[in-house]
């Protein structure tokens, strides 16, 4: 009995040493103004820190009570600074009317407007102020936020391993660190509402913002974020370089809800990690549902960015007459204000703020008005609620269609919405038997994993930390100039060479006829 109580206070000891060995500093920099990102990426921060792994988290949010290993220094003011450049378009309806040209391009303003803000920020200079040789064992950062804080701490902490992470889904924003191929005939730029069947046009103007999106990259992107960062550390090399030195790409991707494209070995798929087991729901919440009738219950829901409030009376009200007119069903609202321009119908419930992962899980939702932001489709297809998506820009537009292509959800103008077209849709979906089956089949593949998506990002990291030095998942296909990766240098001088060839054919045949013509014609006047 002694001897076999020994030998386990000894396995628990080395458990206990080995557990220990295996924790390390992250430092994790998150600077996309988004709510939606912090969330998807305090998941993963959480998630690190119950692995025994020390963070330093550098972002515009925080959180009030972390973890004991978990540190949040603040980077202050970006929202309000940002959504007062009058630079940056933050005006969601406007750039819902943007093509997608100007949109690809907003971005990049939108991540280099959003570099120069963080850069100048008390929180920013508590960082570089780090004794340069702080044991930082890997960073982790939302890439979507560009190189920017990021780019100057892999460099003055002696670079340390990279991981880049986003709650993003298109593998085409990863390409400046994967060496991915842009697909322009299989599926849509991520900024372009088309379906995954295209037609020509649609696949020129793919493949033209593919190009343009590439040619961003490299002529607008890097030169401006060289230039920016140099001003705060001269030593500092291409921006192009620090991008290669990603080791993992952690993408909030999955092929079975959204249009399927190849993607790179360091790229890894991790969508849905945000998912987690629902909480039992506020009293008031569920109360709602208990007394909801046996048509089932409505969530309404734009998300973060897009408040429901700024909708105009004329919007909100239309809305609000749709869902009288449905007194079969109850409505819950996220609803940002206490004003309304009329009286709310007896089966509406307006929150300013939704638990909606966690309604999303009860069976009595049975339909999701959403904006079709990713993180709620996800959310939505997890949990097996069909949907019915208003676009407001970016991916929201791919998201929807993808679903509309799966017969999961239908899709609406949230600029010109209509009372009886609402109704009329709301019915077909609630009704129509076809999309709950759909989407149940959806639910089940999505869920149907090996492990969670949040345990595989996890283990991706410790996978880089335990092989720092690793190069074997990245490809030469960084390294290589757009227009060589894509063999536009092999293609133009074919094609340059055939059009030569078919020149000169032509040429000669004009020739031979014209000669042969004067020929005859000449004969023909000696013998008159």
């Amino acid at each position: 009995m002694a001897s076999g109580a020994v030998v386990k206070c000894f396995l628990v000891l080395i458990g206990c040493l080995s557990a220990s060995t295996l924790a390390a500093n992250i430092l994790y920099i998150n600077t996309v103004a988004s709510p939606s990102h912090f969330g998807w990426n305090r998941a993963l921060m959480y998630a690190l820190a119950g692995e025994g792994h020390n963070l330093t988290v550098f972002g515009v949010d925080s959180d009030k009570k972390p973890p004991p290993n978990v540190t949040f220094i603040l980077i202050e003011d970006v929202y309000k600074k940002l959504y007062s450049d009058e630079e940056v378009e933050t005006d969601f309806f406007e750039i819902n009317k943007m093509g997608p040209f100007k949109m690809l391009k907003m971005y990049n303003e939108y991540m280099l407007g959003t570099c120069k803000i963080v850069l100048e920020s008390g929180g920013a200079k508590q960082l570089l102020e780090y004794p340069a040789d702080f044991g930082f064992d890997l960073i982790v950062h939302d890439y979507l936020s560009a190189p920017c804080l990021t780019a100057l701490a892999h460099h003055r902490f002696g670079k340390p391993p990279l991981v880049a992470v986003t709650a993003y889904h298109a593998p085409s924003t990863t390409a400046y660190m994967s060496g991915a191929f842009q697909y322009s005939a299989l599926v849509p730029n991520h900024v372009y509402d088309a379906m995954e069947e295209m037609t020509y046009c649609q696949r020129f103007t793919n493949f033209l913002l593919n190009v343009w999106e590439e040619l961003l990259q490299t002529y607008d992107m890097i030169p401006q974020s060289n230039q920016l960062l140099r001003q705060y550390d001269p030593t500092l090399p291409d921006v192009a370089e620090f991008n290669r030195e990603t080791k993992v790409v952690l993408l909030n991707a999955n092929p079975i809800i959204q249009f399927t494209e190849p993607m790179m070995p360091n790229v890894i798929p991790v969508g849905g990690l945000q998912i987690i087991k629902p909480k039992p729901l506020p009293e008031d919440l569920a109360k709602i549902l208990e007394q909801a009738p046996p048509g089932g219950v409505v969530v309404f829901s734009l998300g973060t960015n897009v408040r429901s409030d700024t909708l105009g009376v004329a919007r909100i009200t239309a809305i609000l007459d749709a869902m009288e007119a449905l007194p079969e069903y109850h409505f819950i609202w996220k609803f940002e204000s206490d004003s309304m321009p009329r009286a709310l119908p007896p089966n509406v419930h307006l929150r300013k703020w939704l638990p909606q992962n966690d309604l999303l899980a009860q069976p009595k939702v049975r339909l999701f008005i959403t904006h079709s932001g990713l993180l709620s489709t996800q959310e939505a297809i997890w949990h097996g609620v069909p949907m019915i998506g208003f676009p407001v820009f970016a991916d929201q537009f791919k998201n929807i269609n993808y679903c509309m292509a799966k017969g999961v959800g239908k899709r609406l103008s949230i600029e010109h919405i209509n009372t009886k077209e609402l109704v009329d849709t709301i019915k077909e979906v609630m009704t129509k038997e076809s999309y709950r089956t759909n989407m149940k089949r959806m639910s089940e593949l999505f869920r149907d994993q090996p492990e969670h998506p949040l345990d595989r990002a996890v283990w991706w990291i410790d996978w880089v930390l335990r092989h720092p030095d690793s190069t074997e998942l990245l490809t030469h296909g960084t390294r290589l100039h757009w227009f060589v990766k894509y063999s536009y240098d092999v293609l133009v001088p074919l094609l340059a060479a055939i059009a030569i060839v078919c020149h000169f054919v032509i040429f000669t045949v004009r020739r031979v006829f014209f000669s042969r013509k004067t020929t005859s014609k000449g004969e023909k006047q000696k013998r008159s």
